[in-house]
């Protein structure tokens, strides 16, 4: 149904906005680790995709593969995600010295911040000021790759119901667009594709990997620039 679509395009799109306020809010709080939060939530986004693309291909017997990857990277997701928010909880300093025998958490705690000190990424104090936020900007657009998780800043300005409005439209039109686009075909294409195995395997290896593979390019462009956002609208 066109409600069921509206959710799985909607929980593509806002853990993408998520990710990207996440990034940014390691440059507001100077703490780079929030950045690793971003890179832990990106192997859950993949699994909705694969999630997605089942549902696109119609459960297809042949793409039935999907299912196996989709719990795998959640799995993997769920503990990239428990990772990163350790990272986040040392760095804040937190310690379960207080629930746990000193002695039992004395290696792992010794492990854990030595790892820290390793990733921490030196990042600008203070945010950038005004005279220099358009060279900055312009820059960053340049090597980084925009998409929705930047819609977060370009509607900062909008208060909180007119982003849930915007984000609900856009979920909607998504789902109209996937849920609608066979029955625009031509109903015999749409037959032979679902006919054929490999078609439906060469479609399901694509809708996975593309979005997976530029979602992975452009955070990997913004670590390297020290970008938090760029301009998509």
């Amino acid at each position: 149904s066109l409600a069921t679509w509206t959710i799985h395009t909607s929980s593509l799109v806002e853990w993408l906005v998520a990710m990207g306020l996440a990034w940014r809010y390691a440059d507001e709080t100077q703490q780079p680790q929030y950045r690793g939060l971003t890179w832990g939530m990106l192997p859950l986004h993949s699994s909705g995709i694969v999630a997605c693309t089942y549902h696109v291909l119609y459960n297809a017997p042949a793409v039935s593969w999907l299912v196996t990857l989709q719990a795998a990277l959640t799995c993997l997701g769920n503990c990239t995600m428990a990772f990163a928010v350790l990272r986040l909880a040392l760095a804040s300093g937190w310690t379960l010295r207080n629930d746990l025998p000193k002695d039992l958490l004395a290696a792992p705690r010794v492990l854990f911040s030595e790892a820290l000190r390793r990733d921490e990424v030196p990042v600008a104090a203070g945010p950038v000021a005004s005279s220099s936020s358009s060279s900055s900007s312009t820059t960053a657009s340049a090597v980084a790759l925009p998409g929705w998780e930047d819609l977060g800043d370009a509607w900062a300005s909008d208060g909180d119901l007119a982003f849930l409005a915007k984000l609900a439209a856009l979920s909607v039109g998504s789902a109209a667009f996937v849920k609608y686009l066979p029955t625009v075909l031509p109903p015999d294409l749409v037959r032979a594709f679902f006919s054929n195995d490999l078609a439906l395997n060469l479609a399901a290896v694509s809708l996975v990997v593309i979005p997976t593979s530029l979602n992975v390019l452009k955070w990997r462009r913004r670590s390297l620039s020290g970008d938090s956002s760029s301009s998509l609208f």
